[in-house]
């Protein structure tokens, strides 16, 4: 009889910590639930993963890249064979930060969860709002599609489902992205960052009026064709270090007339003086908005138009990507 009461005590005991086992697993796959952001310096690409009931979702930003399955057992997380080598521990750091420690990587790597962005804006009066963000003593200058020619980087807005985010680009190239936990017309709050502070509030130091948002907006909805009509200076040419200020005075004109003027400059080497080079004349002629039909001395050419503001013009021209602004 008393074999019999210790047999049923260990088997009791034994339920109660699988259903605690059970428990735990059911829990941990719960609070994984959702969209989170990689959070790592000099990350090549903007890696987001969804975890949903059972499977495991990875995206480029919001590019949909792969789904998989995925197994949690404890503090440890699985995923099907020969898929991406997310195969080991993990914790939460806070309720909005997981850390991984892969089997196979090096050191452990966080993503942080996306939530919706607290606002009472719209998206166009968000990018019509300037912000300061210091993070680090490195001081960051929201100016919403504006090229910053310090860095050559641009920072739009961007959105997935409910989260806005800083976007960061280079020659239509995106480099990063920061969501954002707050925004409204006195500060702006971001987080994600790889080391603490893991969250930052940035104020604003201009805003825009009404009718200069009016005219802004109007002036951005012009047809590629008076978009383009004036002096575009070289700011950047893909693959190539930051030019100087010599070759920065470079520019191309496009005139009402549809007449093209090519005006180049260069340093000299030897001595460093900035060199005015002859004038190249021409005519041109927008095709379907994106590509502009050159002529020149009897020779035709086609530019691609990659992008093109009031402000900034990216071309694709004798297979390089050029980036212009209009001063």
């Amino acid at each position: 009889m008393k074999k019999s009461k210790s047999i049923f005590k260990s088997l009791s005991i034994l339920t109660l910590l699988n259903i605690c086992l059970l428990s735990c697993t059911f829990s941990y796959a719960q609070e994984l639930k959702g969209k989170w952001i990689l959070s790592k310096k000099n990350s090549r690409q903007v890696v987001v993963i969804e975890f949903t009931k059972d499977s495991l979702i990875n995206y480029t930003f919001d590019k949909h890249q792969v789904t998989i399955g995925y197994q949690v057992s404890g503090d440890r997380i699985t995923v099907d064979p020969g898929s991406i080598p997310l195969d080991g521990k993990f914790e939460f750091v806070n309720d909005n930060r997981l850390r991984l420690t892969p089997d196979r990587g090096k050191s452990s790597i966080d993503f942080v969860r996306l939530k919706p962005t607290k606002t009472n804006l719209n998206t166009s009066e968000i990018k019509n709002t300037c912000y300061k963000v210091t993070y680090q003593g490195r001081t960051i200058d929201v100016q919403f599609g504006k090229l910053n020619e310090d860095v050559n980087q641009t920072i739009r807005l961007d959105q997935i489902d409910s989260t806005y985010f800083l976007s960061f680009f280079r020659n239509e190239k995106r480099l990063g992205a920061m969501p954002i936990d707050q925004i409204n017309g006195e500060k702006i709050i971001v987080y994600g960052f790889p080391e603490e502070p893991y969250m930052v509030t940035g104020k604003s130091y201009k805003g825009k009026t009404t009718s200069d948002n009016m005219s802004s907006e109007s002036t951005e909805n012009l047809p590629v064709e008076e978009k383009i009509i004036g002096q575009w200076f070289y700011r950047q040419i893909e693959g190539r270090s930051s030019l100087s200020n010599c070759t920065k005075k470079t520019f191309i004109q496009f005139r009402n007339d549809q007449a093209l003027i090519i005006k180049p400059f260069a340093e000299n080497r030897s001595n460093g003086d900035c060199i005015e080079g002859t004038s190249l004349n021409g005519t041109y002629e927008i095709i379907d908005d994106d590509e502009i039909k050159v002529t020149q001395n009897s020779s035709t050419d086609t530019w691609k138009i990659i992008s093109i503001t009031i402000k900034t013009l990216i071309l694709e021209k004798d297979s390089q990507k050029l980036t212009l602004v209009k001063n």
